[in-house]
């Protein structure tokens, strides 16, 4: 009994790090606009907490965040956000137009307070068509954080016409750069001189518009293929199952006793996880994992798409603690049953929760919804991939050991008791909202 103690804090110590990436991953919300007469107007949402962090904006260490204490650093906010956005065109850095700044403003998203920062930049004008593309480096957060991502939506506006998306792309640490090509805007003609303070009424009138504003498009010259529109978002799909530890550690108690059968008696009372029996056949455990797998991908899939299209948004404090406790019920389940259904249903009843936790990214990035189908097509996809990536990795091991009495006792009764030590510490954190241990969750 000693030993199981010693292997359940050395695998508690090992995964301690991991508690700071079980909520969504840190995110900002970048909208580039261009127009007629090689203007960018730039809309730019950045979580409050991640600036905290940065700039101490909780003036009196109360751990609450007031308007007044907001206001009064929003000089210094913008200052340190600027810097990281660098736009150019055919290699000629665009300028800030300094009184362009839009005045302090807050836009809740589905985890919190972000601030918005607006202003345009001129790039350099030319003879011929306003546009044949702009250049974009990222670097928000690249020393502290490396899994901030930024996501960027990329629209065009001709003169007297409304916004048209020409679509998503996500940078961050793996990828710090973008290049938006597009045709010109036959609409508007030549490129006229632009009135430096016509951009402070553009750029304040941005603030109101992002991120939801409708995108009735007069014309989709320039729009990226929906090919490429869904690879773009595959990426983000995967990159947000391995960020998620929550749902990778749900998955991974799933995939710990498929390898093993419950004795049929245990359907009608409970026995012990060490009452197990192997399977014999890799087949029946392929078996296994596949309702399992196809369970939650048919309900995560549901609610992704109610959620993304706005038919559905339950408060994200409930879903996460929802998530939590799913997490924490599966874990339990392994050392004990608990389940008295079919675990198939039980896991499609999670996974529906699960599906409004991946929406959180795709619902704000405001998009439309003639603009969002193919997006949160590739978005599904990733994290399948993500998913089966998983799979591939923790299955042929589990069944290779599946009749070792270390598997038993080493891996699966400590696995699953930190499991469930760590996702009782996230629900008690996201229903409460308040930090155990120091671990963030």
């Amino acid at each position: 009994m000693k030993t199981v103690h010693f292997l359940v804090t050395c695998v508690l110590w090992l995964l301690a790090p991991l508690c700071a990436h079980a909520h969504k991953p840190s995110d900002s919300y970048l909208t580039l606009t261009a127009r007629p007469g090689a203007v960018v107007d730039v809309v730019w949402h950045v979580a409050l907490r991640d600036l905290d962090g940065e700039l101490s904006l909780d003036a009196n260490d109360d751990g609450r965040l007031t308007w007044g204490e907001v206001r009064n650093r929003w000089g210094d906010m913008l200052r340190f956000v600027r810097p990281h956005l660098r736009l150019s065109r055919d290699g000629a850095v665009c300028a800030t137009v300094d009184e362009s700044a839009a005045p302090p403003a807050l836009i809740a998203h589905t985890d919190g307070q972000y601030a918005v920062f607006a202003w345009s930049q001129l790039c350099e004008q030319r003879p011929g068509p306003a546009w044949q593309g702009v250049g974009m480096a990222y670097s928000l957060f690249a020393l502290t954080d490396p899994t901030h991502r930024g996501i960027v939506r990329w629209r065009r506006q001709a003169e007297g016409a409304m916004p048209t998306e020409l679509g998503v792309v996500v940078v961050g640490a793996g990828r710090p750069s973008h290049t938006q090509t597009w045709g010109e805007f036959t609409e508007s003609g030549p490129a006229q001189p632009v009135d430096r303070t016509a951009l402070t009424h553009a750029a304040s009138a941005a603030v109101a518009m992002a991120p939801s504003a409708a995108s009735a498009a007069a014309s989709r010259d320039g729009r990226p293929s929906p090919l490429t529109q869904v690879l773009r978002t595959v990426r983000e799909g995967v990159d947000h199952i391995a960020a998620g530890t929550d749902h990778i550690l749900f998955l991974v108690s799933l995939l710990l006793v498929s390898v093993w059968q419950r004795p049929r008696a245990s359907a009608m009372t409970p026995r012990p996880m060490a009452d197990w029996l192997p399977r014999t056949r890799w087949l029946g455990a392929v078996g296994e994992v596949l309702r399992l797998v196809t369970a939650f991908t048919v309900a995560h899939s549901l609610t992704l798409a109610l959620a993304a299209f706005g038919v559905l948004s339950p408060p994200s404090r409930w879903v996460e603690s929802l998530i939590a406790l799913s997490v924490l019920v599966a874990a339990l389940d392994n050392l004990w049953p608990i389940l008295r259904a079919p675990r198939w249903a039980v896991v499609f009843g999670f996974g529906l929760v699960h599906g409004f936790g991946f929406a959180g990214a795709m619902q704000d990035l405001g998009l439309s919804s003639q603009d969002l189908a193919w997006p949160l097509l590739g978005f599904n996809l990733g994290v399948e991939l993500g998913q089966l990536l998983l799979v591939a990795c923790v299955l042929p091991l589990s069944f290779w050991l599946r009749r070792t009495a270390f598997y038993r006792m080493a891996v699966v009764l400590p696995g699953s008791a930190v499991i469930a030590a760590l996702a009782l510490v996230w629900f008690v954190e996201r229903a409460t909202d308040r930090v155990i241990l120091g671990w963030g969750g």
